[in-house]
């Protein structure tokens, strides 16, 4: 599945296929990378770019391996040391003075120890214990802002800044009809036929005059559709009452309205190397985790 228009990118397609289990589409496009060696583009394309490698360069410094030593911490004090040591700048989405609930409490008392671990992990974990210490009813998570920063919050806060992105799953619902009627060949009967002068019958026999059943392509986009929505955060679609995504098909391409974090589990990022995008399951979900760079081994 390509995602458009981020020509001349090569979209994580096979990845999504994965993802989403056996369709039996007939054939997927490559994984790749985005290439930034075109340099006959338009304004547009060079800010599009750019924007890229500001995010690459955000998740190469989230891949910096940090240790971690916390005793009864407060959260913000924490964000603060990950966002110094890697140089990365992170956006906490607060609580704010009238005590939203659509925030994180700056002063939730966290305990945690990580040794020489990816800083993207280290905030995973520390997300996800300070989502257990407050208990609010929403997950917390991160996700790449629209300047390359790295927002992270309750899901239900990072729900307010979404994007269109236009998926073209022309590849998976393409159908190559199975014929199984072929004539049969009849050799010795065309040879028979030529030794008396012909009027014989012909070499080939039966088969044919038979309906080829295939699966409409709405049908088969629709299955798309459903496996997306009930493996990729379920609970965040709007046909499953959420308000984190929506979805629409325009001939044979889906229109994705979602957060970024939501974007990144159904086709990872153009930007990063597919090595780096990893199919995950919990259950009856599955969707793409982007891993940290090992390359970067040196520690801060």
């Amino acid at each position: 599945m390509t995602k458009t228009p981020n020509s001349p990118a090569i979209k994580v397609c096979s990845m999504l296929a994965a993802a989403m289990g056996a369709m039996s589409a007939p054939t997927v496009l490559s994984t790749g990378v985005l290439s930034f060696l075109n340099e006959t583009t338009t304004a547009e394309d060079s800010e599009d770019k750019l924007l890229a490698r500001t995010k690459a360069n955000t998740l190469r410094m989230m891949s910096k391996p940090i240790t971690l030593e916390a005793e009864e911490l407060p959260l913000e004090d924490i964000l603060n040391y990950i966002s110094t040591v890697t140089e990365a700048e992170l956006e906490p989405i607060w609580i704010d003075d009238s005590f939203d609930a659509l925030g994180m409490d700056p002063g939730t008392l966290i305990s945690i120890r990580v040794d020489n671990a990816p800083a993207l992990s280290v905030l995973e974990r520390v997300l996800k214990r300070a989502e257990r210490i407050e208990g609010i009813g929403s997950e917390y998570t991160w996700q790449l802002s629209d300047i390359g920063t790295i927002e992270c919050g309750p899901k239900t806060a990072l729900n307010e800044h979404q994007r269109i992105e236009l998926y073209d799953i022309a590849d998976l619902i393409l159908v190559i009809p199975d014929f199984d009627n072929a004539p049969d060949f009849n050799l010795q009967s065309a040879l028979s036929s030529g030794g008396s002068g012909g009027g014989g019958s012909g070499p080939f026999g039966g088969g044919g005059g038979q309906d080829v059943d295939i699966e409409p392509q709405g049908e088969r986009a629709q299955k798309i559709i459903d496996l997306i929505e009930s493996t990729v955060e379920p609970d965040q679609w709007a046909n499953a009452g959420g308000d984190g995504a929506s979805l629409t098909v325009y001939r044979t391409s889906l229109i994705i309205n979602a957060p970024d974090y939501i974007h990144r589990q159904i086709g990872g990022y153009d930007f990063w190397p597919s090595r780096l995008h990893r199919v995950r399951t919990s259950g009856s979900q599955r969707w793409i985790e982007v891993k940290p760079d090992p390359a970067m081994r040196k520690s801060p």
